[in-house]
């Protein structure tokens, strides 16, 4: 994440909202399968509310939409929105659909991904089992510093995000446990890992996948995940190239195709 915040030798600023603590809290992520499918296009928001939700009031309601609309309904082309809009209009909500969820909110919000990068991936590839609100809370305190967006917020609002971040990845499947969060140590299955390198190729800039700030994020190491790519099993879906540097992955199916396909 730290390249990518370095403009011309000069530290750009990031964009950081309070998503994380508005969907931390949200009850059903249903709501997000509905949104983006389109479910709810034709509906008013209080017949949205009352036909898919047990949310109680306007104004919760209003919010959880809002931060859905910025950091989840939102894409960085439309080869992902084709795909995910046809996931989620094709299948019901389900672990492969919370793992794309978990994968495009990380494109849209820049908090999120830093305390990926920072917090979540450094525990998960060092072997250990839990992670705590107290690391959390130490790296937005630090990124607290030096950027504008979080200079506002309170020590209670620091540990309250540092708390829906936790819930956050539990809900997206990636934690598990009440007061000590353990990792749930993912194994994509082929149709996940499918997907996860059609949504790579995108969120990528550079054609070199082998160096890719996301790789991470199928839950690999890099030795394992170009291993994985190779397989004989996957030519049907990407055309691979790797000559021991450069790993370049096209697509062979086209984006709303590939959610049936795989």
């Amino acid at each position: 994440m730290g390249d990518q915040n370095i403009i011309n030798g000069v530290k750009r600023l990031m964009d950081i909202n309070t998503d994380i603590n508005i969907l931390g809290g949200m009850p059903d992520y249903n709501l997000i399968r509905i949104y983006i499918a389109g479910e709810a296009k034709d509906k008013s928001t209080s017949e949205v509310q009352m036909q898919y939700t047990s949310i109680k009031t306007e104004k919760a309601f209003k919010r959880f939409r809002k931060a859905i609309d910025v950091s989840m309904n939102r894409f960085k082309n439309d080869n992902l929105k084709q795909m995910l809009q046809m996931l989620c209009s094709e299948q019901e909500l389900d672990e492969t659909m919370l793992l794309m969820f978990f994968w495009n909110m990380s494109l849209n919000n820049e908090l999120l991904a830093y305390l990926n990068e920072k917090v979540y991936f450094p525990v998960l590839f060092s072997g250990r089992t839990t992670i705590t609100a107290e690391e959390v809370s130490a790296c937005l305190n630090e990124l607290k510093q030096t950027e504008n967006g979080l200079k506002e917020w309170s020590d209670s609002t620091i540990d309250i995000t540092a708390s829906k971040y936790l819930t956050l990845l539990k809900k997206f499947g990636l934690l598990e446990g009440t007061i000590k969060k353990k990792i749930i140590y993912k194994n994509l299955s082929e149709k996940q890992f499918v997907l996860f390198l059609y949504w790579l190729i995108q969120a990528e800039d550079t054609t070199n996948l082998g160096d890719s700030i996301w790789m991470k994020y199928s839950f690999m190491e890099k030795e394992y995940f170009i291993e994985r790519c190779l397989k004989h099993k996957y030519t049907k879906y990407i055309n691979v190239n790797f000559n021991g540097d450069i790993l370049r992955v096209e697509p062979l199916l086209s984006y709303e195709e590939i959610c049936h396909e795989c």
